[in-house]
C-alpha cells in the first residue's frame, strides 16, 4: 500500500528534525489511593441498568444514543468516581503533554481486542474531531495526489473533514458499489485513495455492504475508513460493530465512547504505522485536551459489562427487530433500516414537528429530524431503540406513535 511507505518517510523526517511525538505513559496515584483499572477486573456480575431509561423525567426516552442503557449503571459510575479520586476531573492538556494514565492505556488495549484485533488505538476528544483529524492528516501526506470517495449519506463530520482536506473528492450514491467502483476507476492513477463510509448510518439505520467496499478498496489499493459510531456495542454477535457483524477488517475504524459505551470522547483503530502517523500529524488530536481519565474508566467498564453480558446486545437487537416489524406492519415507511436506528418517514417538516410535540404530551420523547440534517421533504421521526427500556413500554410507545402519525395524516 503506497500510503504506508509515504507515512514511514514522513515519520522518519520528523525524527531527523527532532519533531517526533510519542504519548507519555503515567501510572501515578494520589496519596492514599490505589490504581485498579484493569480491563479484566470484575466489580460485579450483573450490570445495574435503569430499566425505564427515563433519567427521572417521567418520559419514555427514544431519542437517546445510550443504546445499551449503560450510562446509568452504578458499576460504571463507581468506576468513573474512583478515577476522579485518583486522577482528578480533567486531563488538563493534550495527551502529548499530559500523557496517558492507566485507564487511557487499558481502554485503548481493550478496544483493540474488542474491535477485532487491531494493532493500535488512539483516543480523540470527540467523533467529530476524530473524523476531521484523520481525513485531513492522511490527505496532507500528498494533497495533489490524493482522492477521497465517501458515501453520500455520510455524517457531517466526514463531509467537513473531506471539505477541509482540500483534495479532490466525490461522494458515491448511498450504498451503491457500482457507482463507487466507477468513481475509483476514474481516479486509479491517484497515489492515495480513501474510501469512507459508516458502519450504521445515523439517520437511515441501515448498514453498508462492507465486504463489497473492501473488495473495491483492495482492487484500487485504497484505504478503507469506517465510522463505527452507531455500530459499536450494537451490531454483531458480541456488539463488536462492523468487524464483528461483517467478518471483515477495514484499514481504519473510527468510533465514539459517547453512545453505547456510556462516556464521552472517541477512538481510532488501525495498524501501528497509521496510528503513529496520526499522533504526529493529526492537528485535532495534537492541539486538543485529552479526554479525562474518568471518561476512559467509564467506557472501560462499559466494555467489561458488554463482554460479560452479551445478552444486553441481543436484547437491543431483538427489541429493534420487533419495532421495525411492528412499524412496517402498521403501514409506516421505515426506509431500509435494519438496526436499532429506525426512521419513520413523514416527509413534510411541519407534520413531523407536530407529531413530535404530540408524542411529548403523551410522555414519549423522540425527535423530528429535518433539513439540513436530512434532505428537504424527507423529514422523519428518528427512533433510537435501547436495551434498557421496559418491553411493555416499548410496545405502548409504538402503538401510540402509529396512532399519532395516522391522526396527523387524516
Amino acid at each position: 500500500m503506497p500510503i504506508l511507505d509515504l507515512i514511514s518517510k514522513k515519520l522518519e523526517e520528523n525524527r531527523k528534525l527532532g519533531l517526533y511525538r510519542k504519548i507519555p505513559e503515567f501510572n501515578f496515584t494520589r496519596k492514599g489511593t490505589e490504581s485498579c483499572f484493569y480491563f479484566n477486573k470484575e466489580l460485579s456480575q450483573i450490570p445495574d441498568i435503569n430499566p425505564q431509561l427515563d433519567y427521572n423525567t417521567g418520559f419514555v426516552n427514544l431519542a437517546t444514543n445510550d443504546y445499551l442503557g449503560l450510562s446509568s449503571s452504578e458499576r460504571i459510575k463507581n468506576s468513573a468516581k474512583k478515577a476522579i479520586d485518583i486522577y482528578g476531573t480533567s486531563s488538563s492538556s493534550s495527551f502529548l503533554i499530559y500523557g496517558h494514565t492507566l485507564p487511557h492505556r487499558n481502554l485503548e488495549d481493550l478496544l483493540c481486542e474488542f474491535k477485532g484485533g487491531y494493532e493500535r488505538c488512539m483516543l480523540y476528544p470527540s467523533g467529530y474531531q476524530a473524523n476531521i483529524g484523520i481525513i485531513k492528516a492522511l490527505s496532507g501526506i500528498s494533497p495533489l495526489k490524493t482522492f477521497i470517495a465517501f458515501d453520500g449519506l455520510s455524517h457531517a463530520s466526514i463531509v467537513d473533514g473531506v471539505l477541509g482536506a482540500k483534495v479532490k473528492f466525490k461522494s458515491f450514491k448511498h450504498n451503491d458499489l457500482c457507482h463507487l467502483n466507477n468513481i475509483l476507476e476514474s481516479q486509479k492513477d491517484k497515489e492515495i485513495k480513501l474510501i469512507i463510509t459508516e458502519g450504521v448510518f445515523s439517520m437511515d439505520g441501515d448498514t453498508p455492504d462492507l465486504r463489497g467496499i473492501l473488495n473495491i478498496a483492495k482492487k484500487y489499493d485504497a484505504v478503507s475508513v469506517i465510522d463505527d459510531a452507531h455500530a459499536t456495542g450494537t451490531i454483531g454477535n458480541k456488539g463488536g460493530g462492523s468487524v464483528d457483524f461483517h467478518g471483515v477488517k477495514p484499514d481504519i475504524i473510527v468510533g465514539t465512547l459517547g453512545k453505547a459505551l456510556a462516556s464521552n470522547g472517541a477512538f481510532v483503530l488501525s495498524n501501528r504505522l497509521i496510528i503513529e502517523y496520526l499522533i504526529n500529524f493529526s492537528r485535532s488530536f495534537i492541539f486538543s485536551t485529552g479526554i479525562p481519565p474518568a471518561s476512559s474508566a467509564a467506557s472501560l467498564e462499559a466494555l467489561n459489562i458488554i463482554k460479560e453480558n452479551p445478552e444486553i446486545v441481543k436484547t437491543l437487537q431483538n427489541y429493534s427487530e420487533f419495532a421495525r416489524n411492528f412499524l412496517k406492519n402498521s403501514g409506516l415507511n421505515i426506509l431500509n433500516s435494519t438496526t436499532h436506528i429506525i426512521p419513520v418517514l413523514i416527509g413534510n417538516e411541519e407534520n413531523a414537528v407536530k407529531i413530535e410535540k404530540k408524542l411529548l404530551e403523551d410522555g414519549i420523547y423522540l425527535k423530528a429530524i429535518r433539513y439540513p440534517t436530512v434532505a428537504k421533504g424527507s423529514a422523519r421521526l428518528r427512533l433510537s431503540i435501547n436495551a434498557a427500556i421496559d418491553f411493555a413500554n416499548l410496545k405502548n410507545v409504538l402503538k401510540n406513535l402509529v396512532k399519532v402519525v395516522e391522526q396527523t395524516w387524516e
